[in-house]
């Protein structure tokens, strides 16, 4: 059964136009918005693998990181650093992920908030399951945040509207996260991950303990 326009966005990120792919593969942004299922031998679970990537040049920016079901920051499970820039940041493993994704053609902005999670089925492999929590097209912010505006970077987010006209912005509880997005997005050369957090020993002990 082929899937509907808005199922394939919210399981595999904002759509775009080949032209629009292209612009962005000549800046050299890698942003990598894909979710891969992951088997963890030693704890004998199924877990999501996702990886915070993307950057801007002053042109555009393309960007996707990771919060957690109530849009508060978790932690990476592994950090990486690369010698070019705008690219793979950190990488997550979970069980559920709230993905948060966005892209800017100068101070024009597209932002898609979607949950992840596994559909366990007893002795198969579990089956992803996406739904979009917000989806904002054509979102105006004039503050040239790659620029002259840096210092306001972190305060700032795009105004989205409704195609009625009216105010149509994320819940509150995803406010944080889409300030910060919205300062990856205008992160000029990034070589770091701006939602995903630096991981603790008792995460990274969650991670790989074998259940009793």
């Amino acid at each position: 059964m082929k899937e509907s326009r808005l199922t394939t966005i919210a399981r595999r990120g904002l759509a775009f136009p080949a032209e629009t792919r292209e612009q962005m593969r000549k800046t050299g942004i890698r942003c990598r918005p894909q979710l891969e299922i992951v088997y963890q031998q030693r704890a004998n679970q199924w877990k999501l693998r996702g990886e915070e990537s993307g950057g801007a040049v002053a042109l555009l920016g393309h960007y996707v990181g990771f919060v957690d079901g109530q849009g508060k920051a978790l932690s990476w499970l592994q950090r990486v650093q690369n010698f070019l820039p705008n690219g793979v940041h950190a990488v997550i493993i979970a069980s559920e992920l709230v993905r948060v994704e966005m892209f800017r053609f100068e101070n024009t902005y597209d932002l898609l908030i979607t949950k992840h999670w596994l559909d366990l089925k007893k002795g198969r492999r579990p089956e992803l399951r996406s739904g979009i929590l917000f989806l904002g097209r054509n979102g105006s912010l004039e503050t040239e945040l790659w620029g002259n505006d840096a210092a306001f970077r972190g305060g700032a987010m795009p105004h989205f509207l409704t195609r009625s006209g009216e105010l149509g912005s994320p819940d509150s509880a995803w406010i944080d996260a889409t300030l910060k997005v919205t300062e990856a997005v205008c992160c000029t050369g990034c070589r770091h991950n701006h939602l995903l957090e630096a991981a603790t020993s008792a995460n990274l002990l969650d991670l790989t303990e074998v259940p009793a």
